[in-house]
């Protein structure tokens, strides 16, 4: 059984109640990992019903955990304070990465013990814009073991996140607020705009006369394979390409078939080539004259 964060150490043990608000698959995917290792978990969101059953006793919960959307987290905390989920001895965690606590559970602070964020390093997606629609991501109890996951607060939020970070194998990576910007646009680039570069690929290979789904099988396959790369060999070993292998001719055909195309498209691939640039001359593979030419030839095409 799972310690009580707030047990004194006179009383006896007693299980940590934890309140998931939100039924998309973040919430879902709390509710099923906090459940298998042994939590009382009580799940709830607007589309399961009402807070509280008929005739029953509000009782706050030690911890709650609220996996909603970003712009609902202020409000579904204010309304969990006023019916009596959330209380004195509550610390109130959200998941939305890019928000500090402050920010968004600011208005309740004086109500509750504690305030923090607590947000696995995963893709979570919807089946549509509802947040009430669970859709792909972790789906069985242990999918969040090994799961970096970033935690902000005040003691009592770090506190509350530690232990339930720890419960479920996760990383934990503490970050002050100021802080929270640089570590949700590393995310962002790792998944949001991977997403963007595959969608503008597929499209490119559209324009040669390739299938839409078929482009997006063929480049989903490409991308898994870089990925196996990645955690076989690391970077910068597992950078692949012209790039890589400094070759300025290639890359200066690419820049002018795209630029045909879409200015922007051309833009995309040179802003992403000088950062490959950066990998290449860190894995060595070409000559610095060659890595150099490459270079030139991102610099010419500057607007």
């Amino acid at each position: 059984m799972t310690k009580s964060l707030f047990a004194d150490e006179a009383q006896p043990e007693l299980a940590t109640q934890v309140l998931v608000v939100g039924a998309g698959p973040v919430g879902l995917t709390f509710e099923r990992a906090l459940s298998h290792v042994g939590f009382p978990v009580r799940h709830w969101s607007r589309s399961l019903g009402p807070l509280w059953p008929q005739g029953s006793d509000p009782t706050p919960a030690d911890v709650v955990i609220l996996a909603v959307r970003d712009d609902a987290i202020a409000q579904a905390a204010q309304y969990l304070v006023a019916h009596g989920a959330a209380g004195p001895q509550s610390v109130v965690l959200h998941c939305a990465g890019g928000r500090p606590p402050s920010q968004v559970l600011g208005t309740i602070r004086p109500q509750v013990k504690g305030i923090g964020l607590l947000h696995p390093l995963r893709s979570f997606v919807h089946r549509d814009s509802s947040e009430e629609q669970d859709g792909s991501g972790p789906q069985k109890e242990h999918e969040l073991v090994g799961t970096v996951m970033a935690l902000c607060g005040d003691s009592d939020g770090l506190s509350a996140g530690q232990l339930l970070c720890q419960a479920l194998s996760g990383v934990p990576l503490v970050l002050t607020e100021d802080r929270l910007p640089m570590y949700h646009a590393a995310a962002v680039l790792a998944a949001g705009h991977v997403a963007t570069l595959i969608d503008v690929a597929v499209q490119l290979l559209g324009r040669i006369g390739l299938d839409r789904k078929v482009g997006a099988a063929a480049l989903t396959t490409l991308t898994e394979s870089v990925l196996h790369n990645i955690r076989q060999i690391g970077l910068p070993q597992a950078l692949t390409g012209p790039i890589a292998r400094g070759d300025a001719l290639t890359v200066a055909s690419h820049l002018d078939a795209l630029n045909r195309q879409s200015c922007q498209v051309g833009d995309i691939y040179r802003v992403v080539a000088e950062s490959s640039l950066d990998i290449a001359y860190r894995k060595g593979a070409a000559d610095d004259a060659a890595l150099a030419a490459v270079g030139d030839v991102l610099a010419s095409r500057r607007s």
